[in-house]
């Protein structure tokens, strides 16, 4: 379980976080909503530790994650930004720095933590790619190969910064399945998300942001029909159908 408790945040003279209560359970998949500037990614900073001067504390399966050294924290936490780099590397390489947090600043892997290196790249189908330069990959590939990475470090819970920002449908209908298959694991995934069709689609349960304050908790279908989409994002959530697909909701300007 992730807890936050009461967490501020200010930049200079700004507020950017007001008292935030916020919680992430395991095998559960929690979706973090707002406009731009609401405090979401804010939020999952002072989770990661990328943030540390804020007020409140932060808990992860009860341990403050404050007093974690960084290796304690990657054991438990395995973070996606946003903006993804393109290093110089090959996506087997890239994929063993998830281990690093268990191999130590040498990076020297054991054959069995060469093993969880390959099956993490079979598991996430870029095993062909494993020698190919990160930096040469399209967008689609690069956000597979890092995934591959949050595989092999394979943590108890795992943060997401819009993992299906600039995606086409079939790269996001792979992360949706990457999501769903480490819930199905008991993992705690925290994700924020700009598409509420998507979010929809994958989480189990939501929290809206507004202005730097927590405004809603619940799940999609409380999400649907508290008004939230229409005064929060100006959309109207239409339920259609389909034989492929059954029911579902989209979301149409209001």
């Amino acid at each position: 379980m992730i807890q936050c408790r009461k967490i501020g945040l200010s930049k200079g003279k700004k507020t950017i976080l007001r008292d935030v209560d916020f919680q992430a359970a395991p095998g559960e998949i929690t979706v973090l909503l707002g406009k731009n500037g609401s405090g979401k990614t804010s939020l999952l900073r002072c989770i990661s530790g990328a943030y540390s001067r804020f007020q409140g504390e932060i808990l992860l399966n009860g341990k403050n994650l404050s007093g974690l050294s960084p290796t304690e924290r990657a054991r438990m936490l395995a973070v996606m930004p946003q903006t993804l780099p393109q290093p110089p590397v090959t996506v087997e390489e890239l994929t063993a720095f998830g281990r690093q947090p268990y191999t130590g600043y040498t990076g020297r892997l054991s054959q069995g933590e060469k093993e969880k290196v390959r099956r993490a790249m079979e598991r996430s189908g870029v095993l062909p790619h494993a020698g190919d330069l990160v930096c040469n990959l399209s967008g689609g590939e690069r956000q597979m190969a890092f995934f591959t990475m949050l595989l092999a470090q394979d943590t108890p819970a795992v943060l997401l910064d819009e993992p299906t920002a600039n995606l086409d449908a079939e790269y996001r209908q792979r992360v949706f399945g990457f999501l769903r298959s480490m819930r199905e694991e008991g993992k705690i995934i925290v994700t924020t998300l700009h598409s509420l069709e998507d979010a929809v689609q994958l989480g189990d349960r939501f929290w809206v942001m507004q202005e730097g304050a927590m405004v809603f908790s619940g799940t999609a279908g409380d999400f649907i029909s508290s008004g939230l989409p229409e005064r929060n994002f100006g959309l109207r959530p239409v339920q259609v159908s389909s034989p492929e697909e059954g029911d579902f909701t989209v979301f149409r300007p209001v």
